[in-house]
């Protein structure tokens, strides 16, 4: 009786208020959400799979402890799959970072990639941004990859204590001074830290040189002994599925 309920008032809900897919506008159907059948077939997923050597972990080798790297797909700025990126840091569509969350998390699910992760640390915004949008986008992929897996998220270690101009337009070398500098560690770093021993996941929405995510895990890997893990939605950029060969 009560399921019977709550799916006639889903199914009112849905009349009166439409959702509408984040990529190609049209209406969604029941048991759709966010992205319709059609647009999910034709995401260009990375189909990395946590393999060892990928692209988005071979862009952090030498530079930080990291353990594992992976995007979930690929992001071209000027296709209609970039409106699901746009939809969440522009368009007040919090919800749609939880799912995009619990998609990549279900995607790893038969992978080692969560093993022996203590927490996830999404990668912080100024508050004057977040105030700004109402939300951290990272947080919110956080929120969807916890709901998976179970891991906590810790967000009171590190702050961003400058907001920065945006990435977007920037060169390689200038997204490296842009990022300088902007986060700041709330605690001292030392053996008695909550991270140390720790391995994190880092959540970030879009990796293009890196520049943002690598200024946030390297003042993290002051903590001793903290190992690195990062995950986000999307890499930027040309980028093959990629594990090295031997060649290279």
């Amino acid at each position: 009786m009560f399921s019977t309920l709550k799916l006639a008032l889903k199914n009112l809900r849905m009349a009166l208020f439409p959702q509408h897919c984040a990529v190609c506008e049209r209406r969604l159907a029941a048991g759709e959400s966010h992205i319709c059948a059609a647009c999910t077939m034709n995401l260009p997923l990375t189909h990395y799979k946590a393999e060892p050597g990928n692209p988005l972990e071979r862009m952090f080798w030498g530079k930080i402890p990291i353990v594992s790297a992976n995007a979930y797909m690929h992001y071209h700025p000027n296709t209609r799959n970039a409106a699901i990126i746009k939809s969440l840091k522009y368009h007040n569509n919090p919800e749609i970072g939880i799912y995009l969350g619990r998609s990549m998390a279900k995607e790893l699910a038969d992978t080692d990639f969560f093993n022996n992760i203590d927490c996830i640390i999404p990668v912080p915004l100024a508050k004057k941004r977040e105030r700004q949008r109402g939300y951290n986008q990272a947080k919110c992929v956080a929120q969807g990859i916890q709901q998976i897996t179970g891991i906590p998220i810790t967000d009171q270690h590190i702050r961003r204590s400058r907001n920065n101009p945006s990435q977007t337009t920037l060169q390689a070398h200038e997204r490296q001074q842009n990022v300088a500098n902007i986060f700041t560690l709330t605690t001292i770093p030392s053996l008695q830290h909550p991270l140390c021993n720790k391995h994190i996941l880092l959540i970030d929405d879009v990796v293009t040189t890196g520049a943002t995510i690598m200024a946030c895990a390297e003042l993290l890997a002051t903590i001793p002994n903290l190992k690195i893990s990062i995950l986000c939605i999307a890499i930027a950029g040309h980028h093959g599925k990629g594990v090295p060969t031997t060649e290279e």
